[in-house]
């Protein structure tokens, strides 16, 4: 089973689950944990999750900065096999990641990279397909 956990400094990550909550349904295997807000400790959150995970269990973290403290409390899990962490996650990123089969490759996992890379667009910079007053 594919579980994963997002985590932020503050409220983000807990945001996020909930935006994902307006999209799909059947988050049940996701965790949100906002580091350092309503007293939340995110070491001990963390090993929380990690009692609950079982030795064939897939898991991918996502924290918000690459280097910032909640970002070096997942690191030492990357030990694990079948255990993924992504720095610097983004909306459709996650999307991308909760629509994933349960049997994607590697490359498949690794790729979400390139989802989160290209979903950044300076909308200044795009062009629009002109519509006229028949497609309106």
């Amino acid at each position: 089973m594919r579980k994963i956990v997002i985590m932020s400094h503050g409220g983000l990550a807990k945001g996020a689950l909930s935006t994902l909550g307006i999209f799909m349904s059947g988050l049940e295997n996701v965790t949100a944990i906002s580091a350092y807000i309503d007293d939340c400790d995110p070491k001990k959150e963390l090993e929380k999750f990690w009692a609950k995970v079982k030795e064939e269990d897939q898991v991918i973290l996502c924290t918000d900065i690459m280097g910032g403290s909640v970002n070096q409390l997942a690191v030492p899990y990357l030990s694990r096999p079948n255990t993924y962490l992504f720095a610097g996650f983004n909306f459709p990123m996650l999307l991308q990641l909760l629509c994933l089969d349960e049997n994607a490759t590697e490359e498949e996992i690794k790729g979400l990279v390139n989802v989160g890379k290209e979903a950044v667009v300076c909308m200044n910079d795009y062009q629009f397909e002109d519509f006229g007053e028949e497609d309106e």
